[in-house]
């Protein structure tokens, strides 16, 4: 016996998540590669989920981009990895896990049962590991000092 399960097509969505000028626009391979973010979610869900990230790290920059000089992000004097600045890989890095921590947090609302609800708080500390691993990013790309504080 053989099984079909149908779905609806995929909704096409942009290559590319394009930003305000300054920072760089992110492309939605890069989320995919980078995040291990499998192809779960509708291309346009993670166009959405991309672009808040993008307004909210956005935001949060906002009065470290204003004492900048540079014309753009990636010509802020940084050290390179592979070719990319510094700076750049960080800004990535702070948008990318926001973007993945969002998409894990609505993923509870799929399911509701006992096991879905155990599933769900395994992926809240995983929610929460992408938000530490983005402020960290924040931190490390404006030059902030950072510290780690336990609760006892």
């Amino acid at each position: 016996m053989s099984s079909f399960i149908p779905s609806a097509p995929l909704s096409s969505a942009p290559a590319t998540v394009a930003n305000d000028g300054w920072y760089p626009d992110l492309a939605v391979e890069e989320f995919h590669s980078e995040t291990g973010q499998g192809k779960t979610f509708d291309p346009s869900r993670i166009v959405a989920v991309l672009l808040a990230a993008v307004i909210e790290i956005n935001a949060s920059l906002k009065d470290w981009r204003a004492a900048q000089t540079a014309p753009s992000l990636a010509e802020i004097a940084a050290p390179t990895y592979g070719g990319v600045s510094e700076k750049v890989i960080l800004y990535r890095t702070a948008v990318f896990t926001r973007a993945r921590a969002q998409l894990l947090g609505n993923t509870r609302d799929y399911d509701s049962t006992k096991d879905g609800h155990d599933r769900a708080e395994k992926l809240e500390a995983t929610a929460d590991d992408y938000l530490r691993q983005s402020n960290e990013a924040l931190s490390r790309l404006t030059g902030r000092p950072r510290t780690i504080v336990e609760l006892i």
